[in-house]
């Protein structure tokens, strides 16, 4: 008699619950997209990152020099001392007022700029969120949520101009999958194409068209800093290997420098994981032995269809790196106010300012720039009309062949 009390007992709990279910008071979990709307123009860059390069002129404003620091000073007297010359912080890396509030305000908005939400009406542990290029989602770019109660993320992959469909998927507390609703936007094709966060300062070099209004391909060539210290292969291979397809690793620092911040630092590579070459280059100094030694090794790589896609780097990924890529902007035909930028773009990291005042771009510059006031006094004369050309001009002069920029230009422009 109990037994049968029971059953029935639980025949009419089942019978009330699909009774709610069907009467809309328990639902079964999910996931909806909240933005960007269905359909939308998605802009890669931030609101601070579109102001960044809005503000030229503010950008190059040269901020007056501080006072020196009692270390600064006594460095000062040491190398005067030794018949030397030393050169404090003001020559090399220093914000003007402007930029210095704009990188304080970049810093904020880089942790609460999370364009793509959405909502769930359950509690989990981890999100992950699928951009593909095709409806199926046949090859996801999949990130992740950085915490587990977030519901936005800001994606770190996006190519631009691009059309990609979307979705979150999930598990709920009993570990059904749970996937969202699917929508599609098309990111603006607006270079630089930034790869994971601004301070990162990690680039696609192409993207966008050159002052000749020709395509420069996107996914081929990447600028960077070292690869992170301390990360194991799991995470490198996902970074570099499997979301940006890198076949070789050009590093432009000396063995030496390499081999010191290993022992000190513990610092990874790609060694195991790509082709890994070393040419170590001269930062800012065109005119220098070193120079005329690594851009003819540097340009047979690039020149080299079978090397790509390739990212080059420095340490900081923004003087040696910053002055190889004015050069290879140059080559791929980019207006000079885009070599500028792209230049003066790791300054969207507190530890990487680089404007074009400093004492050593400057130097640099004049000699590329015909409209530099010191153009006239740096190193032999270009007669190029814009930095492109007289990029071109430099190169082969210090012995570049036209076959290998030529072949660099086929492999990165669109005909």
């Amino acid at each position: 008699m109990t037994t049968k009390l029971c059953g029935r007992l639980d025949k009419l709990a089942v019978a009330g619950f699909v009774s709610l279910l069907s009467a809309g008071m328990l639902q079964a979990a999910s996931i909806s997209l909240v933005a960007p709307d269905d359909g939308a123009t998605y802009d890669t860059h931030s609101p601070c990152v579109k102001e960044f390069y809005a503000n030229f002129e503010k950008r190059g404003v040269k901020p007056p020099r501080p006072e020196l620091t009692e270390d600064e000073k006594k460095q000062k007297a040491e190398a005067e001392a030794k018949g030397g010359k030393w050169h404090d912080r003001y020559d090399y890396y220093m914000f003007n007022d402007y930029t210095k509030d704009l990188n304080d305000r970049n810093s904020k908005e880089e942790k609460e700029w999370k364009p793509f939400t959405w909502k769930a009406d359950f509690n989990l542990d981890k999100f992950t969120v699928e951009f593909s290029e095709t409806e199926d989602f046949a090859k996801p770019i999949v990130e992740a949520a950085e915490r587990k109660w977030d519901r936005s993320i800001r994606p770190k992959f996006l190519k631009l101009g691009t059309k990609y469909f979307w979705r979150v998927k999930a598990k709920d507390e009993g570990g059904k999958e749970i996937v969202s609703d699917v929508r599609s936007f098309t990111t603006a094709d607006v270079p630089p194409r930034m790869i994971g966060m601004p301070s990162w300062n990690t680039r696609d070099l192409g993207g966008g068209v050159n002052a000749d209004g020709v395509k420069v391909r996107q996914g081929l060539l990447y600028r960077s800093p070292a690869p992170a210290c301390k990360k194991d292969e799991a995470y490198y291979r996902d970074f570099y290997l499997d979301k940006l397809g890198i076949v070789m690793e050009l590093d432009t620092r000396g063995t030496n420098e390499v081999n010191e911040l290993r022992a000190k630092w513990g610092e990874g590579n790609l060694d195991n994981i790509v082709k890994h070459v070393y040419v170590s280059t001269e930062d800012y100094h065109l005119y220098h032995k070193r120079t005329y030694e690594c851009m003819p090794k540097i340009f047979a790589y690039l020149a080299d269809k079978k090397n790509y896609p390739i990212i080059t780097h420095c340490s900081a990924g923004s003087d040696r790196t910053g002055t190889l890529c004015v050069l290879i902007d140059g080559v791929l035909g980019r207006d000079d106010r885009y070599i500028y930028d792209d230049y003066e773009s790791p300054s969207f990291s507190p530890w990487h300012p680089r404007f074009r005042y400093g004492r050593k771009p400057g130097g640099m510059f004049a000699a590329l720039d015909p409209t530099h006031p010191r153009h006239e006094k740096e190193g032999p004369k270009l007669t190029g009309r814009n930095i492109r050309e007289n990029a071109v001009q430099f190169l082969l002069s210090i012995g570049v062949p036209q076959e290998h920029i030529d072949a660099f230009r086929e492999i990165m422009l669109e005909k």
